[in-house]
């Protein structure tokens, strides 16, 4: 079976990145220290999802998959 490889980016060849966002306050305590969030539960619905190279900001279209034995994501640049 072959290795898996990273999706690379069409502009510059850097790895793509799936990026999926939480939006939550974030808390402080009494000494204005930050509360560390704690673990998102697997279940939980995110606010925002992206497909991004980290190193030109490229962010392709992309689509997700249902393949049988679980969800592809697929860039449709």
């Amino acid at each position: 079976m072959p290795e898996p490889s990273a999706m690379r980016c069409s502009k510059c060849g850097d790895p793509l990145w799936l990026h999926r966002v939480y939006l939550t306050d974030l808390m402080f305590d009494r000494d204005s220290n930050p509360i560390t969030v704690s673990d998102i539960e697997e279940d939980e619905e995110w606010d925002y999802e992206e497909v991004v190279c980290h190193g030109c900001n490229h962010k392709p279209t992309y689509r997700w998959e249902e393949t049988g034995l679980g969800h592809i994501v697929i860039v449709t640049e």
